[in-house]
């Protein structure tokens, strides 16, 4: 906050995309297209996933985040793969719901965004928001 703006905001390709398009094309345009070629040839969310310095800020935040998504009803699992087609970091999910018996259905990893998308889109309703020390599991 020295200049009164975040220094993330130099290279955040939405704010360099909107500076390009109010103030002219410039080597701002070029950094964002960059981002989009990365994105779409190179690896799929590859920007937000692994480039991106306030997607490592979040991962870290994230660590520490109370509420989590979990599996409790894993057993129910049928394997459509629904959870894994609409999650944003699909890797996060196979610990929990594949885990063997003593592990916890819990989804601990810092990348899980949260955003409950495995919840909704889970016709067995394996899913659910707990709390990162829940250890619960439903047998069925």
């Amino acid at each position: 906050a020295f200049s009164g703006s975040m220094v993330w905001e130099l290279v955040n390709p939405v704010s360099l995309l909107h500076r390009e398009i109010l103030f002219g094309a410039g080597i701002g345009l070029v950094l964002v297209l960059a981002v989009f070629i990365y994105d779409l040839v190179i690896a799929q969310r590859g920007w937000c996933g692994h480039v991106c310095p306030m997607g490592a800020a979040y991962g870290l935040i994230g660590r520490a985040s109370l509420l989590r998504v979990s599996a409790p009803a894993r057993a129910r699992c049928d394997d459509c793969m629904d959870c894994f087609a609409v999650c944003p970091e699909p890797q996060v999910i196979k610990p929990a719901l594949k885990g063997d018996a003593q592990s916890s259905p819990v989804i601990l990893n810092g990348d899980c965004t949260n955003c409950g998308r495995c919840i909704d889109v889970c016709a067995q309703d394996v899913f659910r928001f707990s709390h990162r020390f829940d250890k619960r599991s439903e047998e069925s």
